[in-house]
């Protein structure tokens, strides 16, 4: 069987809807389903649109488009053949055809030098930990920080020699250019000898959702030592960013989707010390604050997002934002408790003080978002002044005020008022009043400001609303051809092509896909995608094409019933409309240096003879 064969074996086994949730929440949306777009920070649910029957997904925002497969592919930034092994995995289809597909992933030959010399270096740190001198002092090091050799090694943990030279030897030896080492990050080109920049170092390793070594944050162990600073990490290369990267992604994906839930924490130490106390679905950020792609990696995981950031202020904060990050987005998530009766600030520190048993509880008592913002706020505020409490109850107020839960409404009140020891019913006027102060339409509020995403959707609603006549029925005609192998037969028959270049392209893609159909094979739109996306079909503007079918089949799901008739109808259309044209465009030559009078008898002319021709065809028709 040919890839296609097989990609449209899965296909008819295949539920979108399945596919889809498997990376991404999606929800049913009246005859469709619906979710965020994964392909662009999107925050509205109306954008992404998934029709079951038809197999089919659109993004309206972005223009993102295409089949199961596609999506796959798409989402993981594979090959099409790749997609096709991926999307058998996650519906369970086996076949031997299936297991004899070989896949090769494209990838710059730099690029790849990069990861190559990476991973030798990953392994030379290793190695150093266990087997050279400087190895012995910084596995002491670790060892006093409460890590056995199962977990040094289950992290990829090592040792960057102090002498940096031995690092740049081992590489080259290897037949890496000075060139390739330096874009990984490891040394500095303008600075002799070339020494690694990670030495004197214990070495944690980064990798990437696809388990690939991108770089490496490193932590002198030698406390001692003032001629180093006390961290470096990899700066930014073609491998690496810091703002895409979540540490130990790649090792939590499987058990946060079996537990049903993942840690975010603050540092590397935090993720060692959850795995420690047997929690092994835990990620770190990277020093920054929560990114896009960040979201999109959470999004993958589709686990609720328990968050444990330090308890320190900084660290309380950047909650703060995270929580509105992820309510946006639409991503579950728990809040660790943050009123807490000991000092240390981390996972990391409460492990090393009260053991495996208290980290396990404290990261186990979850609490509302309106208790956490109690909590951090009670903290922010002096509750023993006047002005203190007026400033802790009026940062409680935006999340009160839009609480519907009559029970969690109680529920603040009485602890608002134990925090300040204003009068419950003092406090429920107050949030009354803040209510109906912010429902009211202010003279001078500012204007609502349109997303690029929500303007791309208005300029498509736009596009299709104001399409002319043959624009309309081309778009209607080119649905039927998706829809069906004997609408093309006709088209093919009376039309055989149409103005919009796009649908041309498609229509001359679907003759050719035909050839290829083995006689009685179920012709289907997403079938099609699968043709024009196999990593075999060189042709150009790929997405495009994929993306035009993929809009047009939700946006034309309440076809009229197919008959003959329907399809004369609308060639006769589109003939009639294209003659129009055509007389539009020989009228505005003939007026070229003609008087206003003669304009004026050439116009009444055109009129009457198109009244005339288009009551001449009616009759025909009858």
């Amino acid at each position: 069987m040919t890839i296609i064969e097989i990609s449209n074996e899965i296909l008819k086994n295949v539920n979108i809807v399945e596919v889809i949730s498997h990376y991404i929440k999606v929800e049913r949306k009246g005859k469709n389903y619906a979710a965020l777009c994964p392909f662009h920070d999107d925050k509205s649910l109306g954008n992404f649109s998934i029709n079951q029957e038809k197999g089919i997904y659109k993004c309206f925002a972005c223009g993102e488009g295409g089949n199961a497969i596609t999506f796959v592919q798409k989402i993981e930034h594979s090959s099409f053949t790749e997609a096709v092994k991926k999307t058998a995995e996650i519906i369970g289809f086996h076949s031997e055809e299936l297991s004899n597909l070989t896949t090769t992933k494209k990838i710059d030959p730099k690029i790849a030098s990069i990861y190559d010399v990476l991973s030798e270096t990953e392994n030379f740190y290793k190695t150093s930990l266990f087997q050279s001198d400087d190895g012995v002092e910084a596995l002491k090091y670790l060892h006093n920080r409460g890590l056995d050799d199962e977990t040094i090694k289950y992290f990829n943990i090592g040792c960057a020699q102090t002498n940096g030279e031995n690092l740049i030897k081992y590489l080259v030896n290897k037949k890496f250019s000075l060139q390739t080492i330096s874009d990984a990050g490891l040394l500095n080109l303008e600075k002799t000898p070339y020494r690694d920049i990670n030495a004197g170092r214990i070495a944690f390793t980064i990798r990437d959702k696809e388990n690939r070594v991108v770089g490496f944050s490193c932590r002198k162990y030698k406390e001692g030592d003032t001629s180093i600073a006390k961290y470096v990490n990899t700066s930014d290369t073609k491998v690496f960013n810091k703002s895409t990267i979540l540490y130990n992604y790649f090792n939590a994906i499987s058990e946060s989707r079996k537990v049903g839930y993942v840690y975010l924490l603050e540092g590397f130490m935090d993720v060692i010390a959850c795995y420690r106390a047997g929690i092994k679905s835990a990620i770190a950020l990277m020093g920054t604050a929560l990114t896009k792609e960040n979201m999109q990696l959470l999004r993958y995981l589709k686990a609720e997002v328990r968050i444990c950031l330090d308890l320190d202020r900084p660290g309380q904060r950047n909650i703060l934002k995270i929580i509105d990050h992820l309510e946006e987005a639409g991503i579950k998530y728990k809040l660790v408790n943050n009123d807490v009766n000991f000092s240390e600030k981390d996972s990391d520190e409460i492990l090393s003080k009260y053991g495996a048993e208290k980290l396990r509880e404290y990261l186990s008592n979850l609490i509302t978002k309106g208790e956490w913002y109690i909590n951090f706020y009670s903290k922010e505020f002096n509750l023993d002044t006047v002005d203190g409490k007026k400033n802790f109850v009026n940062s409680l107020m935006p999340y009160i005020a839009s609480l519907n839960d009559a029970l969690e409404n109680e529920e603040m009140l009485n602890r608002i008022s134990l925090k300040t020891g204003y009068a419950k019913s003092i406090l429920q006027d107050y949030i009354d009043n803040y209510r109906q102060s912010n429902v009211q339409v202010k003279p001078n509020a500012e204007p609502k400001t349109v997303t690029v995403q929500e303007q791309r959707r208005n300029n498509f609603t736009k596009r299709y609303s104001k399409k002319n006549n043959l624009s309309k029925a081309e778009q209607k005609l080119f649905a039927y051809l998706l829809e069906r192998r004997d609408a093309f037969d006709i088209y093919e028959q009376k039309l055989n092509f149409f103005t919009d270049v796009t649908y041309n392209n498609i229509a001359s893609l679907i003759a050719e896909y035909l050839e290829t159909l083995p006689e009685g094979s179920e012709y289907e739109a997403k079938n099609l995608v699968n043709y024009i996306s196999q990593d075999s079909c060189k042709i150009d503007n790929k997405e495009l094409l994929t993306n035009t079918i993929s809009e047009t089949i939700i946006s034309n799901k309440n076809l009229e019933p197919y008959s003959e008739k329907l399809m004369d109808d609308l060639i006769n259309k589109i003939n009639d409309e294209k003659s129009k044209m055509r007389k539009d465009q020989e009228f505005e030559k003939a007026k070229i240096g003609k008087s206003d009078a003669e304009k004026a008898i050439l116009l009444k002319d055109k009129a009457s003879k198109m009244r005339y021709d288009l009551k001449a065809k009616d009759k025909n028709r009858r």
